[in-house]
């Protein structure tokens, strides 16, 4: 089957749900297992799913020139694209609930390549670990412009943050027995900030990422790859949004992780996160009026 997500123009991880989508239709149809993908670097994911991830029981073949297919997922048109894919398979009496739990289910399949598979090892990651998630790079904001910067339905005000990571070492205690703890983030300057926090109870686990403060996205494709497979290890996940990255971590992983989100902590700022949802869907709802 031919993917063409040149038009995706978002995260990684729709990369992901995307190609998972194909691997569903293949499997259902029992279609020979072939890809040949065709991609682009963008702002928001400036590195590609072929340099780095390889498919486990299926072969995988990058491509240089667009391919001629009629199906192409941007990241508007999910719904409406995964119905032409679907038509064009011939797979309509397959219920969107268990076509959606087979592509979840093959999300298992995705393996990182050998380069990435050292930089892990290297990690010596121990049995049992909590990871920490810190995403913040486009998730973050400030009193003093959160109204201009609201673009998503989950994002922190860095107060929060603050918050979080003075309250690390006891979230993790409440949460779990161990003091083995992997932690990751997309920003360099909270990835400092809490890498001291937390070495004060714990041992700490991390990849030694390079960051580019001057680019949108700080890490780089091979780094934003390994941290990805080491949270998918772990037992417990506390992130500060959550978001696709946790929940491709979860998908890939095959065991169940419990995943926390510092945003539905129960405490008063808590209800910075009820506006931040209202205000998110005001933007929208006006959006929507004006077109």
């Amino acid at each position: 089957m031919y993917i063409d997500l040149s038009k995706l123009n978002d995260g990684f991880s729709s990369k992901l749900k995307i190609i998972s989508f194909f691997l569903a239709v293949i499997t259902i149809r029992k279609f020979k297992k072939k890809l040949f993908i065709y991609e682009k670097k963008n702002k928001e994911c400036p590195y590609l799913f072929t340099d780095y991830l390889k498919i486990k029981n299926f072969k995988v073949i990058k491509l240089n020139k667009r391919p001629k297919t009629k199906i192409l997922f941007n990241p508007y048109n999910y719904s409406s694209e995964l119905s032409k894919l679907k038509k064009e398979n011939m797979i309509q009496n397959v219920t969107n609930r268990k076509f959606n739990l087979i592509a979840e289910t093959l999300h298992g399949h995705f393996i990182p390549n050998k380069k990435v598979q050292r930089l892990i090892e290297k990690i010596n990651l121990p049995k049992k670990f909590v990871a920490i998630h810190i995403r913040s790079t486009d998730r973050v904001i400030f009193l003093k412009n959160f109204l201009k910067k609201i673009q998503f339905s989950e994002m922190i005000f860095d107060f929060q943050i603050k918050k979080m990571i003075k309250n690390i070492n006891y979230f993790i205690k409440l949460k779990s027995k161990t003091n083995q703890v992997f932690i990751c983030s997309d920003d360099k300057k909270y990835k400092e900030k809490f890498f001291k926090e937390l070495k004060k109870n714990n041992f700490v686990f991390s990849n030694i990422s390079k960051f580019n403060i001057n680019k949108f996205r700080q890490t780089r494709g091979i780094d934003f790859i390994t941290e990805l497979f080491c949270l998918s290890k772990s037992q417990i996940i506390i992130s500060t949004v959550g978001g696709a990255v946790t929940k491709s971590a979860y998908l890939i992983s095959k065991k169940r992780i419990k995943v926390y989100r510092w945003i539905n902590v129960m405490n008063l700022h808590f209800l910075f996160r009820v506006v931040i949802f209202i205000i998110f869907n005001l933007k929208k709802f006006k959006k929507i009026f004006i077109k």
